[in-house]
């Protein structure tokens, strides 16, 4: 009975994926454009509209996928005609990702983003889904965190490659528009494996703890956090938004352009 209920909520996770692909589309055929309910940064439409004025053939990098559509930061701008390229090492999720999307223009791959091409385990639970050991024995002993730890932890072995191979062998252009980090403590050593000044991406998103306060008495976690936040400014890019989880980078470029546009329009 047990094996039975399994493959029913999974066969009704695949059929909610169908759905939800659908639903994407009819939204945007009605002029609903803004992020799902479970997106966790309240202003991402506004900061997407005021970055991306023109209508042009867009791009973004997700790395860390999940299902697509939960907690997703890209899912509505796919529905809208946006090219994307989706990371994630779950094999499960990396499906439920693909029928989400697929009315879309999207590609997803089941490996996971790394400072080197390897093999990894991944300790999958659900959305709080990491290779990040430290984040793993944190999320243990976080009280919001444990019990879905403890109720839907399973391992799973998965590729690693480096961020730099992926882009180039999809063929994502150089300054592409939006990249998004969700890896769940494992954010350093994605952008090991990622040269920004080659790509310069117009907009990172990514989820750092280092000013989360739960984090706070985790000393490795927080530190590795600072380093990649420390790299990303240090690499031409400005906060342009912030909280306790997410943070949003603007590239100073893009800053620049765009003051020079509106001091010539007003001129």
């Amino acid at each position: 009975m047990s094996n039975q209920l399994k493959q029913l909520k999974q066969a009704w996770r695949l059929c909610g994926s169908v759905a939800n692909a659908f639903k994407g589309k009819v939204r945007t055929a009605l002029g609903v454009r803004k992020p799902t309910k479970t997106c966790q940064i309240p202003e991402l439409k506004s900061i997407v509209d005021e970055t991306f004025r023109e209508k042009q053939d867009r791009v973004f990098v997700e790395v860390g996928a999940y299902d697509g559509e939960r907690f997703s930061n890209t899912s509505w701008l796919a529905d809208a005609g946006w090219r994307g390229l989706y990371v994630e090492p779950s094999k499960q999720f990396s499906r439920w990702c693909r029928l989400r999307h697929m009315l879309n223009r999207v590609t997803v791959l089941n490996v996971a983003a790394g400072s080197e091409d390897a093999k990894a385990t991944l300790q999958q639970i659900g959305s709080l889904s990491t290779m990040s050991q430290a984040t793993f024995e944190e999320y243990d002993r976080i009280t919001w965190a444990k019990q879905q730890v403890a109720k839907e932890c399973k391992q799973q072995q998965t590729e690693v490659l480096r961020l730099d191979r992926i882009l180039a062998d999809q063929k994502i252009p150089r300054s592409f528009d939006i990249l998004v980090v969700d890896v769940e403590g494992y954010e350093e050593n994605v952008f090991s494996g990622f040269s920004l000044s080659q790509w310069k991406p117009k907009l990172i998103i990514v989820e750092l703890c280092d000013i989360h306060p739960d984090f706070q008495d985790n000393r490795e976690l927080v530190e590795s956090a600072r380093r990649v936040r420390q790299t990303i400014l240090d690499a031409g890019y400005r906060e342009k938004y912030a909280d306790s989880i997410n943070t949003v980078f603007e590239v100073e470029e893009t800053s620049a352009s765009v003051t020079a546009t509106n001091n010539r329009i007003a001129a």
